[in-house]
């Protein structure tokens, strides 16, 4: 499906399900930001859970849920009436914790490649975890500039730089990646992650 927001797309063909199997929490915070992204090669979508656990991201696999009932009835908040709207409740989806001990998870983004998704701590930290393992692999520590409340983040489709936006100080504030591309080193010996590729 595309994206179905304003402007974007006419509503009447976008596709909106809900996964009532996955279960939120919210934090200490009343205004904010939990994101979320998917995977586009390993349809897998993480979200941000800062409730649970002391603060986690959630992985679902998209594509492992059932269709289970229409939502207009138990949902009926819903933008388009037109049948060709799918609006639809799906169960029995796979979900794990994807990274744990995350103090109050917000924005997240991927890395051009793929291979690294950038987690935001609403209290200045960003953690770049390896998309394979869930390991931290770095950690920049944005609190001493006073950015202390990170909501939502994007990687730039042509830089690969890391942007987020700080609520408090009303600024979007951009990470300059090194010559385009953040380097590592994954620390998963190849044997295992062509085990984790073949399991999924």
């Amino acid at each position: 499906s595309q994206p179905h927001g304003p402007g974007s797309m006419d509503h009447s063909i976008a596709s909106v399900r809900r996964y009532p199997d996955i279960k939120l929490y919210r934090d200490d915070f009343s205004h904010s930001h939990a994101g979320m992204i998917v995977h586009p090669g390993k349809r897998i979508l993480f979200i941000s859970n800062p409730g649970k656990n002391g603060g986690e991201v959630t992985a679902v696999r998209i594509d492992t849920g059932r269709y289970s009932r229409t939502a207009r009835e138990e949902y009926p908040i819903f933008s388009n009436r037109l049948p060709s709207f799918e609006y639809s409740i799906y169960e029995c989806t796979e979900e794990y914790t994807f990274a744990s001990g995350i103090r109050n998870p917000s924005g997240m983004a991927l890395s051009l490649d793929g291979e690294r998704l950038f987690v935001a701590e609403r209290a200045g930290k960003i953690l770049a975890l390896e998309v394979d393992s869930g390991t931290v692999l770095q950690t920049i520590d944005v609190s001493p500039m006073g950015y202390t409340t990170i909501g939502g983040m994007a990687v730039s489709p042509t830089s690969g730089d890391l942007y987020f936006v700080d609520i408090d100080a009303n600024e979007v504030v951009k990470v300059e990646a090194s010559d385009g591309e953040c380097t590592y080193n994954s620390l998963l010996n190849s044997g295992y992650k062509s085990d984790i590729e073949f399991s999924q």
